[in-house]
């Protein structure tokens, strides 16, 4: 990827964005999660940052080629837990990185980072359709 003013010196026709191609990521959860609220509702969320480690067979080689090597490429994945929902996806991406359901939500909150999980990444339409971005839109477990 170009820096910033070697962009501003291409023909405009030139420039592109490559998206990081769908499909399923072995991927690694690095470091600790992020506790926050959203902006809009003030809802309680955990935020975790995976980093992509390969792709699976189902990603297309040829997109993966325009993206470019994964390098340190992460992703979050948030979950909104004070809502049905969004606890039970919790729940299960806890399970899928291999955490004991042990303790507390918080304890087991606490060993995800360092975990193995494979991600299923989606593209999204941002909320004024200008663009699209790449998200996490399931997990599962590693090895199985």
């Amino acid at each position: 990827m170009p820096n910033f003013s070697s962009i501003l010196d291409m023909p405009s026709s030139d420039v592109r964005f490559p998206k990081l191609p769908v499909g399923s990521y072995v991927g690694v959860v690095k470091g600790m999660p992020r506790f926050d609220k959203s902006t809009k509702k003030q809802t309680p969320f955990v935020e975790f940052q995976i980093s992509l480690v390969e792709p699976m067979e189902d990603v297309d080689q040829d997109e993966l080629a325009d993206f470019g090597p994964l390098g340190d490429k992460t992703i979050p994945i948030t979950f909104y837990y004070e809502t049905e929902g969004g606890f039970n996806r919790l729940k299960t991406f806890l399970d899928n990185a291999g955490v004991e359901a042990e303790g507390t939500i918080r304890q087991q909150i606490e060993q995800a980072p360092g975990r193995t999980i494979v991600v299923e990444i989606k593209h999204t339409p941002s909320s004024d359709g200008q663009s699209i971005y790449a998200q996490i839109d399931g997990t599962a477990k590693y090895g199985e």
